[in-house]
């Protein structure tokens, strides 16, 4: 500890909220506070004593709650690592949470600038080695000049409840994630492509071996639910939108499909990979022409007429982040192109911003989109793809963006649309993110008004929630059962069940129906 000043951070934001100077005298002070002495510390124990730590040792009026708060139950950091019940989502994890000694209050979880978790004190003794190891350079606000060299160890302070976020600070910046490696053992890095929308560019991701057998999947998927057919939107997925013309599918437990998804939740900062915080891998084909208008990721629901609760600013949740995969190379000129309407080209100064009707008007004299109905939305997005931040395919390349804000609320500047394919064929992935348990799984957030109208127009006693355990496994011995598939609520397809396929282990509830498919027919249901 000795000579080493703490640097704390807001979640998702690159300045300090406040620091001090290291005590061992009051670390360890925080660590008598426990009214317990666990023989080992786990991650929860180690956030609550390094919460206590920090409200002992940060000056009274730096790193408090958040201004958006009306009524927070502590004016300094114990308000901002517990937001109070309405704006804490409860995870799957919360009733390990242990609550800070001395008071009643939820502690943050600690984050390395690149991501990695606090968990042990053997990650803070490497922390402050590497502080001490590497000191920086600070100087006066009116100089240029190096005025001293300070050893700083930077923690990024996450409320209960919430999802860490990478903080960028301005476009060109790196982080290097050394604890995260891609797909050809290289260490994962992200560069700022754009501060507001936060967007990255994440090299060393995945290689152009998982791009071909992602492809090669989806061509050969006969699921109805799962083959490459015409994308829809919506909460349901079942909504076709005319302008979204792209085809996709979706692939939930091919082995590339679950590792990508896994080196995701890592380059995400999520420390455990819980399947119900990301949706399937989706794989989308764009043919020439197609195109998806610009749009969110975030689900709408401000009525909240739907059970689950999208409201991811109080207790509810929602798609945060999405990871983009690009898997083939398009020229410069063919389109194709993911554009952040909001957002300017990276490095473009603001003189040289172009105003949509002037590059409208350098479109249609170019003759590259003369394939497009003048007028048409199609036409309107080649055009905002040639004037706003726009990132081109390439095979092997991914792009990570924020759909939310560090606190949860909806960011409306990460509205985005693939722009139409002027040459060639267009194949990517996606994969969501949702700062809760998702819609469809067991935990997920809901609206209580909607399950108390729900139970009362039911009689039956098996809506009463009751968690239960359920495995399901093919046994291999019915040729008839060689293609089963198991679905959740009906519908919506869960995993492959047939011969040779791991059993699917599954949390549900009374009241859950799930369904044993072969070919689409139904042969069974629990």
């Amino acid at each position: 500890f000795d000579g080493v000043q703490f640097a704390i951070h807001y979640n998702g934001f690159a300045d300090t909220c406040g620091s001090f100077e290291a005590s061992w005298e009051t670390f360890r002070e925080a660590v008598h506070s426990f009214e317990y002495c666990p023989k080992e510390f786990d991650k929860y124990d180690v956030e609550s004593l390094f919460t206590r730590f920090l409200d002992a040792s940060l000056p009274e009026e730096s790193c408090g709650p958040d201004d958006d708060l009306d009524d927070p139950v502590e004016e300094n950091i114990l308000g901002f690592c517990d937001r109070g019940v309405e704006h804490t989502p409860v995870l799957a994890d919360h009733n390990r949470l242990v609550r800070v000694p001395d008071t009643e209050t939820f502690p943050c979880h600690f984050h390395t600038r690149e991501g990695q978790r606090i968990s042990t004190f053997q990650d803070l003794r490497k922390l402050l080695h590497q502080a001490k190891a590497n000191p920086t350079c600070v100087s006066n606000d009116d100089e240029e000049t190096c005025t001293a060299m300070v050893s700083q160890a930077h923690f990024y302070a996450v409320p209960a409840g919430r999802i860490f976020m990478l903080a960028p600070k301005f476009v060109g910046e790196v982080f290097k994630l050394d604890h995260v490696h891609g797909a050809l053992g290289k260490p994962i890095s992200l560069e700022v492509l754009s501060v507001s929308p936060r967007v990255f560019d994440v090299h060393n991701f995945f290689s152009k071996t998982e791009s071909d057998d992602l492809v090669k999947r989806a061509l050969a998927e006969t699921s109805e639910t799962h083959r490459i057919k015409r994308s829809t939107t919506g909460a349901g997925s079942t909504h076709v939108n005319k302008q979204r013309t792209s085809e996709s599918g979706f692939d939930t437990n091919g082995r590339t499909a679950l590792a990508v998804k896994r080196r995701c939740f890592e380059t995400l900062g999520m420390d455990e990979y819980i399947e119900g915080h990301s949706d399937g891998l989706q794989i989308l084909r764009y043919n020439l022409t197609t195109a998806y208008i610009p749009h969110m990721d975030y689900i709408d629901d401000p009525h909240r007429r739907l059970r689950h609760n999208y409201d991811s600013y109080g207790q509810g949740g929602n798609r945060f982040g999405t990871i983009l995969l690009y898997m083939s190379d398009l020229d410069e000129d063919a389109g194709g192109e993911t554009v952040f309407t909001e957002a300017w080209p990276v490095g473009q100064s603001e003189d040289e911003h172009v105003p949509f009707e002037q590059a409208l008007q350098a479109l249609r004299d170019s003759g590259d989109a003369d394939m497009l109905k003048p007028g048409s939305w199609e036409e309107t997005m080649v055009a905002k793809c040639r004037s706003r931040l726009a990132i081109r395919p390439k095979a092997g390349r991914a792009v990570l963006f924020y759909s939310q804000h560090p606190n949860g609320a909806e960011d409306a500047s990460s509205l985005h649309g693939g722009c139409p394919v002027l040459k060639g064929e267009k194949w990517a992935a996606n994969l969501w993110f949702w700062n809760t348990i998702r819609d469809g799984f067991a935990g997920n957030p809901v609206n209580e008004h909607v399950v108390a109208k729900e139970k009362s127009q039911s009689s039956s006693p098996s809506t009463q929630y009751e968690q239960k355990k359920a495995t399901f496994l093919n046994e291999g011995k019915d040729p008839a059962m060689a293609e089963a598939e198991l679905f959740f609520q009906e519908n919506q397809f869960w995993a492959k069940l047939g011969h040779g396929d791991p059993a699917a282990h599954v949390n549900t509830y009374e009241g859950h129906i799930w369904v044993l498919k072969v070919g689409g027919k139904v042969i069974r249901k629990w």
